[in-house]
């Protein structure tokens, strides 16, 4: 059996959308979409190519992450091994590598670029911080929700990135964990044994290539893999909602300190002690939603 993930995002195109069709199909109703050549006005689009990149900005140091060495029970904080930028770049587009560079802030290295760049007006209320993600072939970025709750407009440069999305009301049949916004579950390869909720999770898949844009609601969970080494950019905007907001200053607050106290506290108990914690929520889930365990048996969904 495979996850419910053959649903595709749907695709149109960006270049001349107007923020009011944005707004009213996508936006307010918070659907996901991918904008083909939104970024088409901007010197960017053609301009920030693998080459240019490693001359601007090839003398940073840059501290990399390790997919094999992720750990679903602790938050990535300290860099696996520090290189310079441009040894990076050559190194996923001609080597075997698992290293990651991810929220890169690159107008602080390098404000120069800030000419190359400008925020599509399908929108307002952005937060003007970017990041740029970079990635090797078949890297994977485990599943989980932005903790800031923020809409995402997260753009394709160089490569292709599989994206996979889970609207944020499955979050219990994902396996949330509690106090923080990652899942332990393996949706390449899902234990409906272990996960039985998993089997009445819904998603979404989309490739992304070489100037697609993907607009990714708030609270969205996504899973990303690289089918080629390349890299996109990440544009947000606020939280739609003022509970949305409330809730990403209550994640970036009071429980990302609980969960890090509670893990220095007591360690891998805590962990295990989330790990219960999720698992039990997601079986209230099934018995509310009229799911059961019988593998043959059809559910009437309620997470639409």
């Amino acid at each position: 059996m495979q996850l419910n993930i053959s649903t595709p995002i749907p695709v149109i195109d960006g270049s001349s959308i107007t923020r009011e069709f944005f707004e009213t199909n996508y936006l307010k109703p918070q659907k996901p979409v991918v904008l083909r050549g939104l970024w088409k006005q901007y010197p960017a689009y053609t301009k920030w190519t693998a080459d240019y990149f490693a001359q601007v900005m090839g003398d940073i140091e840059v501290g990399l992450y390790s997919t094999k060495q992720s750990d679903p029970s602790k938050t990535l904080t300290i860099p696996t091994v520090k290189m310079k930028f441009s040894e990076y770049m050559d190194l996923i587009r001609h080597s075997d590598t698992d290293l990651r560079l991810f929220l890169f802030p690159v107008f602080k290295h390098r404000p120069e670029l800030l000419k190359d760049f400008g925020y599509p007006d399908i929108s307002g209320k952005y937060i003007k911080l970017p990041f740029m993600f970079f990635g090797p072939k078949n890297s994977i970025t485990r599943m989980h929700q932005d903790i800031d709750m923020s809409n995402v407009f997260l753009t394709q440069f160089e490569g292709k990135k599989r994206v996979v999305l889970f609207p944020p009301d499955q979050s219990r049949l994902l396996y949330k964990l509690p106090f923080n916004v990652h899942s332990t579950v393996d949706i390449d390869n899902p234990d409906f044994e272990k996960y039985p909720a998993l089997r009445y999770a819904e998603g979404m898949t989309t490739v992304l290539e070489y100037g697609d844009t993907l607009f990714m609601p708030s609270g969205y969970w996504h899973h990303i893999e690289y089918l080629e080494g390349g890299y996109g950019l990440s544009v947000r905007t606020m939280a739609p909602t003022i509970a949305l907001r409330l809730q990403a200053v209550y994640h970036l607050t009071l429980e990302r300190w609980m969960d890090t106290a509670l893990n220095k506290l007591l360690g891998k108990n805590w962990f295990e002690y989330k790990k219960k914690l999720a698992y039990r929520r997601a079986e209230q889930a099934m018995e509310n939603n009229h799911y059961d365990n019988d593998m043959n048996h059809t559910p009437t969904p309620a997470f639409h």
